[in-house]
């Protein structure tokens, strides 16, 4: 009787040993989710548009459709920075938030919100040899030989400032009408 106790007690022994060194189970983090609010410029909720999730520029990860709150979820997402467009007729986010400009977290819900606007294309091409700068009240950047600035704005009418980088604060101004939709084309010099 003692025989088998001690040989039970070994064996025991022995099977919390080895288990004990196990290494821990790591808990799996659930994948992250992405909550997106659309609303128009008046605030009003948008409903029934799709919303197009992108990783990369080209590639689309995922397309949703807005419900009646104005919500869109996507779920089961990779940890990975994503961006998301929207569009309804010539009204699109593309002025408002488009991405969280941050990778997901695993585990966690991320809150976005974008307001649709209504959107036209500004292209501007460089027809010199020489860079310019370009601005207007909410923008500036540079526009270099055969490198064409192109920008997404809101529909109305802009003032156009450009100069050359050589020459800083002699140049032209130009009235521009973004219309909706539509790609306005400016190329430089005037």
């Amino acid at each position: 009787m003692i025989k088998c106790l001690r040989s039970f007690l070994a064996i025991a022994m022995l099977f919390l040993l080895f288990n004990g060194c196990a290494p821990p189970k790591k808990e799996e983090l659930a994948k992250p989710m992405l909550l997106i609010k659309i609303r128009d410029d008046s605030g009003k909720v948008v409903r029934g548009v799709s919303v197009k999730l992108y990783k990369t520029t080209i590639d689309s990860a995922a397309t949703q459709v807005v419900d009646s709150n104005g919500v869109v979820l996507f779920t089961g997402l990779d940890p990975a920075l994503y961006f998301w467009l929207v569009e309804r007729g010539c009204q699109t986010n593309r002025v408002s938030q488009v991405s969280l400009n941050r990778p997901l977290v695993p585990g966690a819900t991320h809150y976005g919100y974008s307001v649709l606007t209504e959107t036209g294309t500004l292209k501007v091409i460089n027809n010199s040899a020489e860079a310019y700068k370009v601005s207007d009240s909410l923008f500036t950047a540079t526009v270099k030989k055969d490198t064409p600035l192109i920008i997404h704005r809101r529909v109305r009418t802009y003032k156009l400032h450009s100069e050359l980088l050589s020459t800083p604060g002699v140049g032209k101004d130009s009235i521009i009408r973004i219309r909706c939709s539509d790609t306005t084309v400016i190329n430089i010099p005037f």
